[in-house]
C-alpha cells in the first residue's frame, strides 16, 4: 500500500486555488493595464509634442523667412506655462551653404540649455522616447515655395506621465491586496460551507465505527457531490454488517461443531484408552504424535500382510483339504470292496498310486502354507519387535518379498535382490522390514502408476561396519517440488485418494532414529527413483 508523506487539506486547496486565481487574474490585469497605459501615455505624449511642434513651426515660418528673431523669441517665451516642454531649438537653413545653423532656442525655467542637434534632427521625424525624455524634429516650410527653410527641435520631459504610471501601480497594488483579502475570506467561507457537511459526515462514520453499529445508515450530506459517496459508504456498511453477521453465524456453527467434535473425541479417546492401555503406557515415553504415526503405519502394514497371507494360505490349504477328502472317499470305497471280497490287485494298485499322488499334493500344499506362515511369523515378529539380532540380509529381504507376494502377484512388477547370501550383521530387523516394505509399496503405488511391468532393485553392501541399502525403480520419477519435502509428514500425490502422506515420513524416522542412519533420494521425472540408506551395524560377516 502506498504511503503519502503528507495529507492534503481541502480547506488549504480551496484557499490556495481562490487566492492563486485571484492573484493571477490581478497580475494579468496589472500587466495588461500597465502596457496599455504605457502605450496610451506614449501616444498622448507623441500627439502633444507634435501639436506643439506644428505650432512652433507655423510661427517660425515668417521669422525664418525674414530672419527676425525677436518675434519668435517672444512667442517661445509664452510656452513657459507648459511645464512638460523643456527645450526648443529652431534651426535655419543657410541659403548659400544649405547647412543648418542655430537660429533661436527656448529653455524651460530651471532647465539647462542643450547643445544643437544638427546631426540628430533629421532622424527625429518620429518622436523618440529615451528614459523620461521625448524628442521630436519637424521641418519648417516656406509658405510660398514649400521649401525647407529650417527645423524645429523639441524635447519634452515625462514627469507627469511617470506620476500617472506610479499612481496606477499603487492603485493596482492596493487592488491586489484588497482582492487577495476578499479571495481569502471568500475561500474561508466557502471552505466552511463545504467542509461543514463533510466533517459531519466523517464524524458520523467515526461514531458508527466506534460503536460498531454497522446496521445504521449514514445520513447523506447536503452536498450533491457527496451523495454518491454516502451511498457507497452505506452500501459498504451494509456489506460489513452482513459479513459480520455471517462470521458470527459461522463462528457459532464452528463452536457447536467443536463441541460435538470434542464429545466424539472424548468418547473415542476413552474407547481407545480402554482397548489400548498397555500401548499408551509405552507410548508416553516418546514423542506422542510421532510414535502414534509410526505405530499406525506398522498396524496398517501388518493388517495388509495378514490379509494377503490369509489369502495365500487359503489356496494350498484348500487344495490339501480337497486332496484329503478325495483320499478319504477312496479309502471308504476300498474298505467296502475289501469287505465284499471284490477288491482286485489292479484296483488296489490303482488306489495306492492315487493315494501316493494325493499324499504328495497334501504335502506340497501344507509345506507351502507352512513356508508362508513361517515367513509371515518372522516378518511380523521383526515388525513388532525392536531388538537387535543377527540378520542374514538376503534371507530377510526374501522373507519381506514373500510377505508382499499377494500384492506383487496382482501385477507384473518384479523385485530384484542383489545381495551376498552370506552377508550378515547384528542390527534391528524390524525397522529394516518396515523401511523396505514402505519403499516397495511407494514404488508400486506412485512410481509404477499407469505402468504394467516395473522393476524394483534392492542392493545391500557393507563397508567398515556400515550397511548401505539402495532401493531403486524404473518408474516415472519424483517431481522436484515433491522431492524437496518428500520426508515431511502428510506429503503425498494421492491426496483425496486414500494416501496419508506418512509412509516416507515413517521411513525417515526409522532410518534416523531406530537405525541411527541417514537416507537420501535421487530422482528425475521419467528416470525413476533411487533411495540410498546408510546405518551402522555390528559383527559384520561376509564369506570370503
Amino acid at each position: 500500500m502506498t504511503k503519502f508523506k503528507s495529507n492534503l487539506s481541502l480547506k488549504t486547496l480551496i484557499t490556495t486555488a481562490l487566492v492563486s486565481i485571484s492573484l493571477v487574474s490581478l497580475l494579468f490585469s496589472i500587466i495588461s493595464t500597465t502596457l496599455y497605459s504605457n502605450e496610451k501615455n506614449k501616444e498622448d505624449a507623441t500627439r502633444f509634442i507634435k501639436t506643439i511642434a506644428n505650432i512652433v513651426s507655423f510661427n517660425s515660418q515668417l521669422s525664418l523667412s525674414s530672419n527676425q528673431r525677436n518675434d519668435l523669441n517672444d512667442f517661445l517665451s509664452t510656452l513657459q506655462k507648459i511645464q512638460e516642454i523643456s527645450n526648443i531649438h529652431v534651426y535655419r537653413v543657410d541659403d548659400e551653404t544649405k547647412k543648418l545653423e542655430y537660429f533661436v532656442s527656448f529653455n524651460q525655467q530651471g532647465v539647462p540649455p542643450i547643445a544643437p542637434q544638427f546631426e540628430k534632427i533629421k532622424q527625429l521625424s518620429n518622436a523618440i522616447f529615451t528614459d523620461n525624455i521625448v524628442e521630436y524634429g519637424l521641418p519648417v516650410l516656406d509658405p510660398t515655395t514649400s521649401e525647407h527653410i529650417g527645423f524645429v527641435y523639441l524635447r519634452m520631459q515625462l514627469p507627469s506621465y511617470n506620476a500617472n504610471f506610479l499612481s496606477l501601480a499603487n492603485y493596482n497594488i492596493a487592488a491586489g491586496v484588497l482582492i487577495s483579502l476578499i479571495a481569502f475570506f471568500t475561500s474561508l467561507m466557502l471552505s466552511r460551507r463545504i467542509l461543514s457537511p463533510i466533517n459531519t459526515f466523517i464524524k458520523n462514520i467515526k461514531n458508527l465505527t466506534y460503536d460498531k453499529d454497522f446496521n445504521t445508515q449514514v445520513s447523506s450530506p447536503q452536498l450533491t457531490e457527496m451523495v454518491p459517496l454516502a451511498n457507497s459508504v452505506n452500501a459498504m456498511l451494509a456489506r460489513i454488517y452482513k459479513q459480520i453477521h455471517k462470521y458470527a453465524e459461522a463462528e457459532k456453527e464452528i463452536t457447536e461443531l467443536n463441541q460435538n467434535l470434542e464429545e466424539k473425541v472424548v468418547m473415542r479417546t476413552q474407547a481407545l484408552r480402554n482397548s489400548n492401555q498397555e500401548l499408551l503406557d509405552a507410548l508416553e515415553q516418546v514423542h506422542q504424535y510421532q510414535s502414534q504415526v509410526i505405530q499406525s503405519e506398522k498396524m496398517a502394514s501388518l493388517g495388509q500382510m495378514v490379509a494377503g497371507v490369509a489369502h495365500e494360505v487359503n489356496t494350498p490349504i484348500g487344495l490339501g483339504v480337497t486332496a484329503s477328502t478325495m483320499m478319504s472317499d477312496r479309502i471308504d470305497d476300498m474298505k467296502q470292496e475289501l469287505e465284499a471280497q471284490t477288491l482286485s490287485a489292479k484296483k488296489l494298485a490303482k488306489f495306492l498310486d492315487e493315494s501316493k499322488e494325493n499324499t504328495q499334493i497334501i504335502y506340497r500344499n501344507l509345506s507351502r502354507a507352512a513356508d508362508l506362515i513361517s515367513s509371515f511369523k518372522q516378518v511380523a515378529v521383526d515388525q513388532t519387535a525392536d531388538t537387535i539380532r543377527k540378520v542374514k540380509f538376503k534371507e530377510l529381504l526374501y522373507e519381506i518379498i514373500m510377505s508382499l507376494h499377494p500384492t506383487l502377484k496382482q501385477s507384473k512388477h518384479e523385485v530384484v535382490v542383489n545381495c551376498d547370501g552370506d552377508l550378515e550383521a547384528n542390527t534391528k530387523p524390524g525397522p529394516i522390514n518396515q523401511i523396505i516394505i514402505n519403499l516397495i509399496m511407494n514404488s508400486i503405488i506412485h512410481g509404477f502408476e499407469s505402468m504394467e511391468a516395473g522393476v524394483i532393485e534392492i542392493s545391500v553392501t557393507m563397508k567398515r561396519n556400515r550397511c548401505k541399502i539402495e532401493v531403486s525403480d524404473n518408474g516415472k520419477g519424483i517431481e522436484e517440488k515433491i522431492k524437496q519435502k518428500i520426508f515431511d509428514p502428510f506429503v503425498t500425490t494421492k491426496r483425496g485418494e486414500g494416501g496419508s502422506g506418512l509412509g516416507m515420513h515413517l521411513v525417515y524416522n526409522l532410518v534416523t532414529q531406530a537405525l541411527n542412519g541417514s537416507i537420501e533420494v535421487e530422482s528425475e521425472l521419467g528416470n525413476g527413483a533411487h533411495f540410498i540408506i546408510e546405518f551402522p551395524v555390528n559383527n559384520v560377516y561376509v564369506k570370503s
